[in-house]
């Protein structure tokens, strides 16, 4: 069975979700009886020629799964407008009448060409829900806080399910005062970057992220059950390392759990 026959055709129990991994900071979740996508790069739009063309992003692995021939899709949110979060390809060709959750910046700034009457615009610390999924965003900085405009158009998402809470940090740095936001949580499941950034990367248009030994001292002051790292997998231009990311914890908290995920792996609750 492929990763999307599993996803689609496998039976959730109530009261049971699986989060599925789909590659850099891509996620599915699905319960028995709604299916969520984050951040979801189904397509190869950043290197192709009649995409941004950009040839020193190749992929190292194709697409899980042709966005296409998706059948099951409540939703979709995404954290920011960079291609590999916001993908114009993934969204035009998922057949299903999903709605988007973003931040109005980044659809603005976004090439996407997707119904305003089918998104709903993230502010941050404002709740919403989806389903049986309450959606709670917080500012992002990839590298600054807010747009031109004032606007925080790069968010991180926090979701509670039932009596657990998942995080979704997106792309982004830290910042002074995020840990005021986050500390007063307690995560079964913190995803976040790892991928780090460096002046040759910035030199070529790169921007990146929080460093291992950074994402460790915050994570180390922080209540998590489970860290998983990403955005180190797709990209050999863009990448990070999980064992220096797990010494820097090993320093800091030596019990903390760390799940490593590979595309098509899945979490099961």
């Amino acid at each position: 069975m492929d990763l999307l026959q599993k996803i689609e055709k496998q039976n959730v129990m109530e009261g049971q979700l699986e989060i599925y991994f789909i590659g850099q900071s891509g996620y599915v979740l699905k319960t028995n009886n709604s299916t969520i996508y984050i951040d979801p790069y189904l397509s190869d739009y950043i290197e192709n020629p009649k995409g941004l063309n950009e040839r020193i992003m190749t992929r190292n692995y194709s697409p899980p799964f042709n966005p296409g021939i998706i059948s099951k899709c409540d939703a979709i949110i995404c954290t920011h407008a960079h291609i590999d979060h916001m993908d114009p390809w993934t969204l035009k060709r998922i057949k299903p009448k999903f709605q988007l959750f973003t931040s109005i910046g980044a659809y603005e700034k976004s090439i996407i060409n997707f119904p305003k009457s089918r998104v709903t615009f993230l502010t941050p610390q404002k709740p919403c829900n989806i389903a049986s999924f309450k959606i709670i965003s917080f500012p992002a900085a990839h590298y600054e806080l807010r747009d031109e405009k004032g606007r925080p158009d790069c968010l991180s998402i926090l979701i509670q399910w039932q009596n657990k809470f998942l995080f979704f940090w997106g792309d982004g740095i830290g910042y002074e005062g995020q840990f005021d936001l986050l500390s007063s949580f307690n995560f079964d499941y913190f995803f976040a970057p790892i991928n780090g950034r460096d002046i040759m990367r910035e030199k070529m248009g790169i921007i990146g992220n929080i460093k291992e030994d950074e994402l460790a001292a915050l994570c180390s002051k922080l209540s998590i059950e489970h860290i998983i790292p990403n955005h180190y997998d797709m990209f050999k231009n863009n990448t990070g390392s999980v064992a220096s990311f797990q010494g820097e914890l090993k320093k800091r908290n030596p019990n903390q759990s760390v799940i490593i995920m590979k595309c098509g792996d899945m979490i099961e609750l």
